[in-house]
């Protein structure tokens, strides 16, 4: 008889301890959602201010910058030329949702290229490439999103498509213009979006998924 008793204060006693979990983990679920999307919020008003600041000091110092997103290391930077810079006519290739390096490119990246094996149209493209060329800038340095913040897709008015790996480049120029684009940040189920105007350079920040204005569908 009293093992009895003692078995059903055990059960009692389980049943006390499983509501008081359920109860906890009730109260955790909103909190843990609450801090991610305060890191989601953090990150995208990071990013969102660092394009405003490229924006206005390209037209200050009368050059051509970019900033570099980087979506397989989930980073982004600024580049700046020496001069204005013009992007290509025939505008960048992509496959299956990633940019596509140019011939100039690949030149540019080789430690040592061989000039002599060049043809003669590949060497001037490769000079005028060079007179061209960005490197990094102060404006904006490398900045990771960190945590479980990741890039889940990015689409900058040149581009055939809307990238998801690889690297995307959105363009400043002396003149006060930029590019129209949509920047997606993604942690979890959570998206925030970032839709840039290119007359003024503003960045609209939305809790949800939107495309730019004229991102074609």
């Amino acid at each position: 008889m009293k093992q009895r008793r003692h078995s059903g204060m055990t059960l009692i006693e389980l049943g006390v301890a499983l509501c008081i979990a359920g109860l906890m983990l009730a109260v955790a679920i909103p909190a843990i959602g609450a801090v991610t999307r305060a890191q989601l919020r953090q990150k995208s008003g990071q990013l969102g201010g660092g394009i405003r600041a490229l924006y206005g000091s390209a037209a200050i110092a009368g050059h051509t910058c970019r900033l570099v997103f980087d979506l397989d290391s989930n980073a982004y930077w600024s580049e700046c030329a020496k001069g204005n810079v013009r992007l290509a006519r025939e505008g960048e290739r992509s496959q299956d949702g990633a940019r596509i390096a140019t011939r100039e490119e690949e030149l540019l990246q080789e430690s040592k290229p061989d000039n002599r094996s060049l043809s003669d149209e590949e060497r001037e493209r490769l000079e005028l490439a060079q007179k061209s060329a960005f490197s990094p800038s102060k404006d904006v340095p490398r900045t990771e999103l960190g945590g479980s913040v990741k890039f889940a897709d990015i689409w900058v008015q040149h581009q055939p498509e809307r990238y998801s790996s690889g690297k995307a480049f959105l363009y400043f120029w002396s003149s006060g213009l930029t590019e129209e684009a949509s920047i997606h940040l993604a942690q979890g189920d959570d998206v925030y979006s970032l839709v840039v105007s290119p007359l003024t350079g503003r960045v609209k920040v939305v809790s949800e998924r939107i495309d730019a204005p004229g991102q074609k569908r």
